[in-house]
Parts: structure tokens; C-alpha cells; sequence
């Protein structure tokens, strides 16, 4: 008797022991000891013309808890009538939520953050106020948003040439606003003074006076040769006189009554006839080729006084040289003095600031570009040295969005000094090249004269 009490006493304990280890079934909602995932299901933006607004959703999943640890169902969706939790949206700029600049509370599952800026990355989650035991969330890291500018239901920024500059000056650091400023200044400045000091109709008084023709760069023969008969006039008509002059230097026998009388002639005749060539034909030659220098080929209208015109005056140089020392042995060697002289100090002054300017600009734009790339490239490593400092669990995102943020700024700048430094350089060498072209053409046309002579 006593033996079947025991057994019946072992029997209730088992009986309630069992019992109590099996969760009562919750009529509204999970129990205490049940897990709860809070899973963010939807997350959208729209656009407004200020800021955007960040649309956000989500659900409620629950596992009932079973014996020793195990659960009795798998992840099951609760029906948010069933349950009374308060759920609070965070958005911050750090991943680690350290800075949230916006957040909302409600008890309904969606929920819209508005004033939301652009140009700004943003990091948002949804967690619950009071959050029970066993509870998690996905997205603890939070979902990063980013904008650059609003639609507002307008049609897109066109990317002409003001959106670039635009761009440029936004995000290429201050080197972009020197670079820019320069090329400016090369393009509107020295390139327009040294195009115009440089025309052939410059430099050579042209034959037409129209601007077209004196701007555009056609009819070279009519502007710079002499030899031709479609060549420019001016010269032709000096080159004629000039000629002459040199012509009287050379003792012809014609001069003397037979070839014998030339050949026998003492050293104080042959002076006299010189001198006679010189007096009857080299100087009136002179004289006139002087005047012609001097006022120009009667019927060729000029826009200016030739002696205005670079070459004219170093004509003038030499033939004023010639006329101080008549036909003398050492006339040639003068003149060719004064008309290098004169011809180096012309092509000076063409070439004044402009050719040597744009030495300077492309030198200095590529050098910009240097500066801001080197500056771009600390400023990304240096953003993503303070973010990791302040936030050692940042994402990826961000520190893509650091390196990506300096990167850019040094492309932009390295972008913009070639663009406008080799366009430089090339005027530089073009510009060079045609003020040699101009000083070896002086030359030819000297010589050429002398020679014909």
C-alpha cells in the first residue's frame, strides 16, 4: 500500500513537471519568451524640388519558443492587429547612428521621412521603441541613401557648356577657378593681340585695304612676295628703285669711251666715274625708293602710313644706311648690319608678351592640374582617415563615397589643366614658328634684292 503511493505521487510530479514546460498558447500576439524579427520590407524616395522624402515599410515575424532552448514553428508573419509595439525610424549620416538627423515614432508599419536634403548620404533603420527579449532586426547597419538634385517633375539640366563649367567649379576645388581665369585670359586676351599683331597684312603693307583681306589668311604671293607679278606691290616698287641703286655700285665699262680705257684707268678716274654713278643714278634711285618707304605706291590705298608696317621700316633701316655711305666698298656690310639689327628689334616687338604668354600659360595650367590632383588625392585619404577615426564600422559605401568624393576632384582639376594647357603649348610653337617665318621672309627678300642687283 505504502509502495503504490509512492508510485502514484512519482507519477503527479512527472505529470506537473511536464506541464510546466509547455508555453500556453497566447490568444493576442506572441508570448514572452517567443523571438520577434523585425524586417524592413520596402524602402523607396521621391523626389520634390527642395529635399526628397524617404518611404519606408515593414513586417513583423515571430517563432514560438519550445523546450530547452528550441523553437516549436519556424519563422511565421504576425498579423500587426495582434500586437501593440511602437516602432521608431532612424536616419543618420554614420552607420553607427551616432548623428541621426531625423526620426519618427508610430504604431503603424510604414512610416515617410520628409525633408530629406540632397547631396547627402543618409543611413536609415527601423527598430522597436520597447523591443522584448529576443529580438533582432535586419538592416542594422541601415540602408544608405543618396540624391544629387531634384527633378520636381522638370525636365533634366541640359549638359551644355554652362552645366560643365558649373560642374567643374563645384567639385574641382579653388586650382579650378585659376585654371579657368587663365584660360580666360589666353583665350580672350593674348590669343585675339597676338593673332592680330602677327597677320601677314600686318606686317606687310597688302595690296587690298579690305578687313577680310587683311584678317583672313589667304593670298600669301600678294602679301609677302616681290617676285611675282601677283606679289604685293610695295615691295616691288622698292625693290625696283632699290635695284637701281645697287646697280650704280658696279662700274660698267659702258662708262669709259673703249674696254681699254676702262682697263687702263687710274685709281683717281675710276673714283671720278663712281662718283658719277652715284650722283646720276644710285642716289635719285635711293631717293626715290626712300619715298616709297615713306608714303607708299601711289593708287595702293593703306589703312594705315606704311612706315607703320614693321617691314617698311626695315627697308627704310637700310636704305637710309646705303645713302650715308653712297657705293663705298663697306656700304653692303653697313647695310647688312642695319638691316639685321632693325629686323631683330621688329620681330621683338611683334612678338612683345603674347608668344611668351602663352609659353607661360601652358606651362602653369598642366602645373594646376598637378596642385589639385596631389590635393584631391590627400583630401580622399584624409576623409576616409576622419570617417574611420569617428566611425570604425563604417560601409563600404561611405568610404567609397570619401576616396570617390577626393578622386573626382583631382581628375576634374588634372582634366581641365591639359585641356587648356596643350591648346597653349600648340599656340605657342604655332605662333613662334610663323614669327620665324616672318624674320627668315625679311631676310629672303633682302637678299634676293642685293642679288638681282
Amino acid at each position: 500500500m505504502k509502495f503504490k503511493s509512492i508510485a502514484y505521487l512519482s507519477m503527479l510530479l512527472v505529470v506537473i513537471a511536464v506541464l510546466g514546460t509547455v508555453s500556453p498558447v497566447m490568444a493576442q500576439g506572441p508570448g514572452e519568451k517567443d523571438s520577434i524579427w523585425l524586417h524592413t520590407s520596402a524602402a523607396d524616395w521621391e523626389k520634390t524640388a527642395d529635399s526628397f522624402i524617404l518611404h519606408m515599410e515593414w513586417e513583423l515575424f515571430f517563432k514560438k519558443a519550445g523546450r530547452r532552448g528550441t523553437y516549436a514553428s519556424d519563422w511565421t508573419a504576425l498579423d500587426p492587429k495582434e500586437v501593440d509595439y511602437t516602432y521608431r525610424v532612424e536616419v543618420a549620416t554614420d552607420s553607427a547612428f551616432g548623428n541621426i538627423v531625423k526620426k519618427e515614432e508610430t504604431t503603424e508599419m510604414s512610416a515617410s521621412i520628409h525633408g530629406l536634403e540632397y547631396d547627402r548620404s543618409y543611413v536609415a533603420r527601423v527598430v522597436l521603441v520597447d523591443p522584448p527579449e529576443n529580438y533582432k532586426d535586419d538592416f542594422g547597419g541601415g540602408i544608405v541613401y543618396k540624391h544629387e538634385k531634384a527633378v520636381g517633375g522638370a525636365a533634366a539640366e541640359k549638359k551644355n557648356l554652362i552645366y560643365w563649367v558649373k560642374f567643374y567649379l563645384k567639385y574641382g576645388g579653388w586650382q579650378t577657378y585659376f585654371i579657368i581665369a587663365f584660360a580666360l585670359f589666353g583665350l580672350f586676351v593674348v590669343w585675339p593681340t597676338t593673332w592680330w599683331r602677327l597677320r601677314l597684312a600686318n606686317v606687310f603693307p597688302p595690296n587690298k585695304p579690305g578687313f577680310l583681306y587683311a584678317a583672313l589668311p589667304f593670298d600669301r604671293t600678294g602679301k609677302t612676295d616681290h617676285l611675282s607679278d601677283k606679289g604685293n606691290v610695295y615691295i616691288r616698287e622698292v625693290a625696283k628703285y632699290w635695284s637701281r641703286a645697287m646697280a650704280a655700285m658696279v662700274q660698267d665699262p659702258s662708262y669709259w669711251k673703249s674696254t681699254d680705257d676702262f682697263i687702263k684707268a687710274s685709281m683717281q678716274e675710276q673714283e671720278e666715274v663712281k662718283k658719277r654713278m652715284w650722283v646720276d643714278e644710285g642716289l635719285p634711285a635711293i631717293e626715290q625708293a626712300i619715298d616709297v618707304c615713306k608714303n607708299g605706291v601711289p593708287g595702293i590705298k593703306l589703312k594705315k602710313k606704311p612706315l607703320e608696317y614693321p617691314f617698311p621700316r626695315v627697308l627704310l633701316a637700310a636704305l637710309e644706311n646705303q645713302r650715308a655711305n653712297r657705293n663705298n666698298w663697306w656700304a653692303s656690310q653697313e647695310m647688312d648690319r642695319a638691316t639685321e639689327n632693325t629686323s631683330y628689334k621688329e620681330i621683338d616687338d611683334l612678338k612683345s608678351w603674347g608668344i611668351t604668354t602663352f609659353w607661360a600659360l601652358g606651362s602653369i595650367e598642366p602645373m594646376l592640374g598637378l596642385f589639385g590632383t596631389v590635393q584631391g588625392i590627400q583630401k580622399a585619404f584624409m576623409g576616409i582617415q576622419a570617417q574611420l577615426r569617428e566611425n570604425p564600422d563604417a560601409q563600404m559605401a561611405e568610404t567609397v563615397e570619401k576616396l570617390a568624393g577626393g578622386i573626382q576632384q583631382a581628375l576634374i582639376t588634372t582634366i581641365l589643366g591639359l585641356l587648356f594647357g596643350i591648346p597653349f603649348m600648340l599656340m605657342y610653337y604655332y605662333y613662334r614658328g610663323k614669327a620665324d617665318f616672318i624674320f627668315s621672309k625679311w631676310e629672303e627678300i633682302v637678299i634676293e634684292i642685293l642679288n638681282r642687283a
